[in-house]
């Protein structure tokens, strides 16, 4: 039987995977009211029993809500939201995990998803980064994605530009047919696989532990958060309250 993955929750998938790697993970009060809003938001911290620290991890569903179509910007299309964000700690800088999936029902699911590398040494890069190009050409075929991101998708997505100067070399963008159900989900599913396995082997990694490295994933992530704050994300929302970083 075909996957219909309008029935799916992406988020609780995810976040399985995830606490797979942290192994324990707490539930904790909201850390930003006023981006929270819409739909339904968990934030998580590290439980006492957590494999490697983080700041914050954050989870927002938002469904059955009015999304821009990507092909034609006059139509609505009734969509499910799904936005999580692992925010790193210095201290131990893995990568930044984020997933921005909309299911446009009975049409296509964009997606945006990455494993953000903060530091551009090369111990870091290979041990953060290769794997990541390598997943990325398992669903080098999927229909939908998009490799090379010109001046018309700059147009619909202005922030790209920025965001583009912080993917890792394994980035997923694009929309793909809800005929890929399956395939969509192994694809998000093995995205949060691999960050849950760095987290597992994190105590073991000595390139984390490089003090230059930690200062500059700080820098990284101040630069990224600084960045996020300036983008209204809400645009292909129209009837919803604004959806700010």
């Amino acid at each position: 039987m075909a996957t219909d993955i309008a029935q799916v929750n992406i988020a609780e998938l995810i976040v399985e995977k995830l606490r797979d790697g942290f192994g324990d993970l707490k539930a904790v009060p909201s850390k930003m009211p006023a981006m929270d809003r819409m739909g339904e938001t968990t934030w998580y911290d590290p439980g006492s029993a957590a494999r490697a620290p983080f700041q914050s991890m954050r989870v927002q569903v938002i469904r059955d809500v009015e999304i821009r179509n990507f092909y034609d910007r006059s139509q609505l299309d009734l969509s499910d939201s799904f936005i999580i964000t692992v925010m790193p700690d210095p201290s131990v800088p893995l990568p930044l995990y984020a997933a921005d999936v909309d299911v446009h029902k009975g049409k296509y699911v964009h997606i945006i998803t990455d494993l953000i590398p903060l530091s551009q040494d090369p111990a870091y890069r290979q041990k953060y980064d290769a794997p990541v190009a390598r997943l990325r050409q398992k669903y080098q075929d999927l229909p939908g994605l998009i490799d090379h991101i010109t001046d018309d998708v700059h147009k619909i997505y202005p922030a790209l530009r920025e965001f583009e100067t912080f993917n890792s070399s394994g980035r997923i963008f694009g929309n793909v047919p809800v005929a890929e159900s399956a395939r969509i989900i192994s694809l998000l599913t093995d995205y949060a696989g691999l960050f849950s396995s760095f987290v597992k082997e994190s105590r073991a990694c000595d390139v984390l532990g490089r003090e230059a490295i930690q200062k500059e994933a700080a820098d990284t992530l101040r630069r990224f958060m600084m960045m996020m704050a300036r983008f209204d994300f809400s645009e292909d929302m129209p009837n919803v309250p604004k959806r700010t970083a």
